[in-house]
């Protein structure tokens, strides 16, 4: 009778499970210095060994003649635990005895019981989580305090829904998803002794679609061979997948980086003519652009060329990693549509009219601003199809420059070339406003505080009353006089200078002016303007302070907006 490849290559001892090393180490030691715990409590993902182990760890305790702590599987109690026959490890699924009755007929009362011919009598209960609070509740003591011939192994997919009162009367071990490469080492031996022909890309196929279970891929490459007629090919295996050709996926790709919603659409047209699940695409198409970011970065040297390709596409990493994540929400979304195709499809056109390569647009926006050229890559034709909106740049406030005495134009020769910047200095420190906006607000702050003059030799004066803010700019003059010689294509020097607090200034204000409003600002403003500003050629006389002086509206006016009291009082002559 025909086994299939998942039940005749199970492992029959802890050397040959893959993967697990912890796991392996801990059972081994403590079998061989007779450390037996009472209850284990194995918990991972799915087909990675849990319930492998635990029929090798009861084979190992009933074995009539282990070697070095391993079973013989020879002795009848091996034969019979390997082929679940023997009266004395009990395998439970939890799923089919759920209610607390079940709990107590099978093992509550009988555990008390002695075994029948080995030397420990173990209940080996798989998906332990799908018990009921109660049945868990009726456990409690037992799993606590077994009788010494009790051996409890409890395997679980979601060890987070088993009761803490059960995992803390438990040695709990963690298990961990296969690496593909030792996934694809085990198909290739067991292709090998089977005597199929496989492709060494099917294989990577078949480990990738795994999802790091042994089981599932010795499971896939036994309906590969059976599809394909012995010989397992990448093609067959991903129609038998369901995934679609690489072409229809990385032509996908490309329509997104795009931005081309034709090529989209004519896309999508090939996916739903040749009957592919839409929902596959969009996880090949979210694994491919996160295996280019991976190859971009470089780390992933042993990237699939389509991958690779994507990668040298022009396309920035951030910009294949930002679709990646988007990608995750958007299969959550199609997954319950009633309308999969078309939901996948209008998903992926509001994807494109986000522009996503933001840094490549702020880069050139920055460039054309400072009158540098830009270092970004030239504009796809797609982006004129829709337009991109660019965050705006923080606008510096005006700089005060120190006045440059008139220049004397020589009588005759050449003139030399000027740094690029020195045309329009405010705007190269425009640029660097916007460039600290993003990366050090902190900076950016106490620069808009600042004043700077600039000189024609290349010495930047930055001052301040300020000495916390001349100590900022003195400690980050290096990173600014980098920038400003990225933006202006030759060296500045930056001189840091402490100043006193400069006299209160009096601004004249005139009938436009935005202190000349009515209301209460403006009627302060146009005091003080008044106040500070006599008319030319008058004298100042001095006055006594009396009832009729201090009675006058325009003094009481003065006296309200200044909230102080009046000692004495000059008149004009």
């Amino acid at each position: 009778m025909y086994q299939n490849l998942a039940v005749k290559y199970r492992p029959k001892d802890l050397d040959e499970v893959l993967g697990q090393a912890p796991v392996k180490t801990t059972i081994e030691n403590a079998v061989r210095l007779g450390r037996i715990a009472h209850a284990y409590l194995l918990f991972g993902p799915r087909g990675c060994g849990k319930t492998t182990i635990a029929r090798i760890l009861a084979k190992t305790l009933n074995c009539h003649s282990p070697k070095d702590g391993k079973p013989c599987n020879k002795c009848a109690s091996c034969l019979e635990i390997a082929e679940s026959k023997s009266l004395d490890v009990l395998e439970i699924d939890a799923a089919s005895h759920t209610q607390v009755d079940k709990v107590r007929e099978v093992i509550i009362e009988n555990v008390g019981f002695a075994p029948s011919r080995d030397k420990y009598k173990i209940y080996i209960l798989d998906e332990v989580h799908m018990l009921s609070n109660s049945a868990f509740n009726a456990l409690l003591k037992t799993i606590e305090e077994p009788p010494a011939h009790v051996v409890f192994i409890m395997a679980t997919t979601e060890q987070s829904k088993v009761p803490v009162t059960i995992v803390s009367r438990c040695q709990g071990f963690r298990f961990r998803p296969i690496p593909e490469e030792e996934i694809i080492k085990r198909l290739t031996h067991v292709a090998s002794k089977e005597k199929l022909k496989a492709e060494p890309e099917a294989l990577r196929l078949i480990a990738r679609a795994s999802g790091g279970a042994m089981r599932d891929a010795l499971t896939i490459l036994d309906r590969g061979a059976s599809f394909s007629g012995g010989a397992v090919t990448a093609g067959s295996v991903s129609e038998l997948l369901g995934h679609a050709r690489e072409d229809l996926i990385v032509s996908l790709a490309k329509a997104v980086l795009n931005r081309d919603a034709a090529a989209l659409h004519a896309a999508f047209g090939k996916l739903n003519g040749e009957g592919y699940d839409p929902l596959v695409a969009l996880r090949d198409l979210r694994n491919l652009f996160s295996e280019a970011f991976f190859s971009a970065q470089g780390f992933a040297p042993s990237a699939s060329p389509a991958a690779k390709e994507l990668a040298a596409a022009g396309a920035s990493p951030a910009a294949l990693a930002k679709l990646s994540r988007k990608l995750n929400p958007v299969l959550e979304e199609i997954r319950f549509s009633d309308m999969q195709a078309v939901s996948a499809e209008i998903a992926l056109f509001t994807l494109i009219e986000v522009p996503l390569d933001l840094e490549n647009l702020v880069r050139r926006l920055e460039a054309a601003e400072g009158g540098a050229p830009a270092e970004a890559a030239p504009p796809r034709p797609q982006e004129k199809k829709s337009p991109e909106i660019v965050p705006p740049v923080p606008q510096a406030p005006a700089v005060r420059s120190a006045p440059t005495p008139p220049r004397r134009e020589p009588a005759a020769g050449p003139v030399p070339a000027a740094p690029s910047c020195s045309a329009d200095h405010a705007a190269a420190w425009k640029t660097l406003l916007g460039q600290l906006s993003r990366n050090k607000p902190l900076l950016y702050n106490i620069m808009l505080s600042v004043r700077v003059s600039f000189g024609s030799d290349g010495l930047w004066k930055v001052s301040s009353d300020n000495k916390y803010n001349v100590d900022t700019v003195e400690r980050n003059k290096a990173d600014l006089e980098a920038r400003l010689e990225s933006i202006c294509g030759s060296k500045v020097v930056i001189r840091t200078e402490k100043t006193s607090a400069p006299p209160p200034r009096v601004e004249e204000l005139s009938n436009d002016a935005p202190g000349a409003e009515e209301g209460p600002e403006g009627d302060e403003s146009a005091a003080r303007s008044a106040a500070a500003r006599p008319p030319s050629g008058t004298q100042w006389v001095d006055l006594e302070p009396g009832d009729a002086v201090e009675s006058d509206p325009e003094i009481k006016k003065l006296a309200k907006v200044f909230h102080g009291k009046i000692t004495s009082i000059k008149k004009l002559k």
